[in-house]
């Protein structure tokens, strides 16, 4: 383990100027998926002297697709007190990662809200394909509740009712004796649901209705504050606002490159040049505009507005009963899908978060203290470049929607035992085969996985396919991606062959089928190297660099509250950052 100190604090625009690091200690090998947390060695004690008493406000930011490297790509650009307060005084774990196949949104904020992975929790990706629904239906469906404000549905997401083990706001509402406020706020649903567990208050953006809202089975109404803050209909005021860029135009052709680039996209009518107009192509404010705002930093804004009167109203922090308050910052997402990690956008987007979070920060510094507050940072996954890009820089690169793949499989299949539907549905959670063809053949289901798995890693989009014969046997070969394999499949929601996609290839999901814009949710370094960072009086600051798991997030936190970890945790504790 390496320890750089972390440097003096800096003055806005002063260069940054690195300590050279010391001889790297030897890695500790990772160990093959297992329900039982995994092992260090304990951390030499630290000289500095830890408060007695826990955080009194938790706050952890979980930001939508943010990539580890954008920390270290525009460090020289960020301000004082934003990135740089967990940077310069913080816990920067250098070598974090996801441990699993499935780096996206509804995974990713399971794995650091729960420090469980899907093998436990059923949380395999953003949607699979139901067996019993004969669907593909997204996570977090609930026919028993309904998102408020809207009507009911059978498919729509409303609930963690099917989310398995408990979460850091689970464990903090018991702890507590339900004194202690464990609130969540995302422009996703399913982020913020996610984020609270079964126990915690979840609000999020509607866009169909261009509100914050909730659902019914986390509360029967709204709470009379959060009505009044949708009564100032913030979004509204930033229908037709320009986002042009924050510097310099030269600036960001140093960092990014020219302003219009194949493979972007051009999201409800926004435009894929500065300045970006947001009006949705309406003429009023509507759901169309409400979606467009989410692409754009005015939504951060937002988000942090509404973080400041959760703040205030629910009086969180102000007392020596903790609270935890889970921000998902979803703009960063919306921009990298639609203009690439590489992008002038992303840049853009990028620097603002920092200067939002600055802001944001003061405002806690002032009405909680430094001295009770908690900060931890971190993301639910990282993102691919622009598949056209990488082409251009010859580098093998592509995209392949789920059509090839079936073609393949069926043809193998049709050929050694005669045609039929042989596959039910081709997506980012596996190939899922049709059971009652095979065995009304008398066929062995993990002989027609083998077939099906041969066949379609012929595609150039397909680097590795494996059959959930060899999963559920453990019969995989010992390495860090088979481990991915374990964390990732669960024996419902899994499909029968699980797919890795070639490296620069956006497989399957909405991405893969089009032309523009980028995606995530493979077990490769773009996609699951994200930064964790903690600050606060209970944290030695420091740059490390031993591998930690996102896993470990949640674990650690619940240590320096002093409370029960999750049920099905994965995740240690970080010891070694701690006082």
């Amino acid at each position: 383990m390496i320890i750089t100190p972390a440097s003096a604090a800096l003055t806005k625009g002063e260069p940054v100027l690195r300590e050279a690091a010391g001889p790297t200690a030897p890695a500790v090998p990772p160990k093959q998926a297992s329900s039982e947390p995994a092992q260090t060695d304990p951390p030499a004690p630290s000289s500095a002297s830890a408060p007695t008493d826990p955080p009194r406000l938790t706050v952890l930011i979980i930001i939508d697709q943010f990539r580890h490297d954008y920390l270290q790509r525009f460090d020289d650009l960020f301000v004082e007190d934003g990135f740089r307060r967990f940077m310069d005084h913080g816990a920067w774990m250098q070598d974090a990662r996801f441990t699993h196949v499935h780096a996206s949104t509804s995974p990713g904020h399971s794995v650091v809200t729960s420090g469980t992975y899907a093998y436990k929790t059923g949380m395999v990706n953003n949607a699979w394909y139901s067996r019993s629904m004969g669907v593909f239906r997204p996570s977090l469906v609930d026919p028993e509740s309904h998102i408020l404000g809207l009507w009911p549905t059978a498919t729509g997401r409303a609930s963690t009712r099917e989310l398995v083990g408990s979460s850091l706001a689970d464990e903090l509402r018991m702890a507590t004796r339900y004194r202690g406020k464990a609130i969540t706020i995302s422009l996703k649903d399913y982020s913020a649901m996610i984020s609270a567990g079964k126990l915690g208050a979840p609000y999020w953006f509607e866009a169909g209705l261009g509100r914050i809202t909730s659902s019914s089975y986390f509360m029967d109404d709204l709470p009379d504050w959060v009505k009044r803050f949708n009564d100032r209909k913030i979004p509204d005021q930033s229908f037709g606002r320009k986002w042009e860029r924050l510097l310099p135009e030269k600036m960001y052709l140093e960092r990014a490159g020219k302003d219009i680039r194949e493979g972007e996209e051009d999201n409800r009518n926004s435009g894929i040049v500065f300045p970006h107009v947001t009006k949705g192509g309406l003429e009023a404010p509507g759901p169309r505009y409400w979606n467009a705002f989410k692409h754009t930093p005015w939504s951060t804004d937002y988000e942090l507005e509404f973080a400041r009167q959760a703040i205030i109203e629910e009086e969180l922090g102000q007392d020596d009963i903790p609270d935890v308050l889970v921000i998902s910052l979803s703009a960063n997402d919306y921009i990298g899908h639609d203009f690439g990690p590489f992008s002038q956008e992303s840049m853009d987007a990028t620097l603002r978060t920092d200067r939002q979070l600055a802001d944001f920060f003061a405002f806690l510094d002032e009405r909680v203290g430094r001295d009770h507050t908690l900060l931890v940072l971190t993301a639910d996954h990282g993102a691919l470049e622009l598949p056209e890009q990488l082409a251009l820089r010859g580098l093998e690169a592509g995209r392949a929607g789920p059509e090839p793949l079936m073609a393949l499989i069926e043809e193998a299949l049709d050929g050694l035992h005669g045609e039929d539907d042989w596959v039910l549905h081709v997506a980012e959670s596996g190939v899922y085969l049709n059971w009652e063809a095979i065995d009304s053949r008398g066929l062995s289901r993990a002989e027609v996985e083998e077939t099906a798995a041969e066949a379609v890693v012929t595609h150039p989009a397909v680097w590795k396919a494996y059959t959930r014969h060899r999963i559920e046997r453990r019969l995989l070969p010992e390495s860090d991606l088979t481990k991915t394999v374990y964390h990732s499949f669960h024996s419902e929601n899994s499909g029968d062959i699980m797919l890795i996609a070639t490296p620069f290839y956006l497989l399957l999901g909405e991405y893969g089928s089009t032309t523009v814009g980028t995606s995530h949710g493979w077990p490769h370094d773009y996609d699951t190297h994200i930064p964790i960072m903690f600050h606060g009086p209970w944290i030695t600051p420091g740059h490390y660099r031993h591998r930690v798991d996102a896993a470990d997030i949640t674990p650690t936190i619940c240590n320096l509250l002093r409370i029960t970890l999750p049920s099905n945790r994965d995740g240690r504790i970080l010891g070694e950052i701690i006082r």
